[in-house]
């Protein structure tokens, strides 16, 4: 069985490039797609003015030494900073400390929130959501618009996420069917089996006492041989 019901319905990406524009990265968060981190290599106070959702903050002077102590070499990395050669820099330090999977984001913060990309922070919390920040229909409409001609489209891939998932469930309710059937079947030939045993031992625990009691009435002295 497969237990990853949702495993057909986020669309599959692409191996992480070494540059990738911002539709990429919010392709890939809108879908929810695991196993990828946001660096933010800004200082700290830029940071807290507002940064990408999500976005950790490494400042390019700790870098290195942060990434190698809380991130797998082998995970996808977004890194972005003050411009374009600070994000170039900041990638190539992760690159020669042995990360494998680095992409320069292209344009940064600007660039995120030119495409209305969610983000948070003290000034960003002032600043009202976009149109379509809420518009599930919008999102979806959006991810299709940028994604490569020619391939399955949005439609498609859902109805066959949805065709994937309705399958895995009727699966998962066959096995969890056949599993109940079969706890009842042992149960109910385990109490059969108790029962059985219950009037076996009963039987020969009254057989015992009959038994000791014809023993009694063998050995008492004959009530008239007493008396006389």
């Amino acid at each position: 069985m497969n237990n990853n019901l949702v495993g057909g319905i986020i669309p599959p990406q692409p191996p992480i490039q070494a540059e990738s524009d911002v539709h990429t990265l919010k392709s890939r968060l809108e879908w929810g797609e695991p196993a990828f981190t946001i660096l933010d290599v800004r200082d700290r106070r830029t940071f807290n003015e507002g940064h990408i959702m999500g976005a950790m903050p490494m400042p390019i002077d700790e870098l290195v030494d942060r990434a190698t102590a809380s991130l797998d070499t082998t995970r996808d990395i977004y890194v972005y900073g003050t411009n374009d050669r600070e994000t170039a820099q900041a990638a190539q330090q992760l690159r020669s400390s042995g990360f494998e999977h680095v992409s320069q984001l292209k344009g940064g913060l600007a660039a995120w929130k030119a495409i209305g990309g969610p983000t948070e922070g003290i000034i960003e919390s002032k600043t009202p959501p976009g149109a379509d920040d809420y518009n599930v229909v919008a999102r979806l409409q959006n991810h299709a618009e940028n994604q490569p001609k020619g391939g399955e489209s949005t439609a498609d891939s859902i109805k066959r996420g949805v065709s994937n998932l309705k399958d895995n469930i009727q699966e998962g309710a066959s096995n969890l069917k056949e599993g109940i059937q079969e706890k009842a079947s042992n149960l109910k030939e385990g109490v059969q089996e108790k029962a059985s045993n219950l009037k076996e031992g009963v039987q020969e625990k009254a057989n015992e006492v009959r038994e000791g009691v014809e023993e009694s009435k063998a050995s008492r002295p004959d009530d008239s041989n007493v008396r006389s």
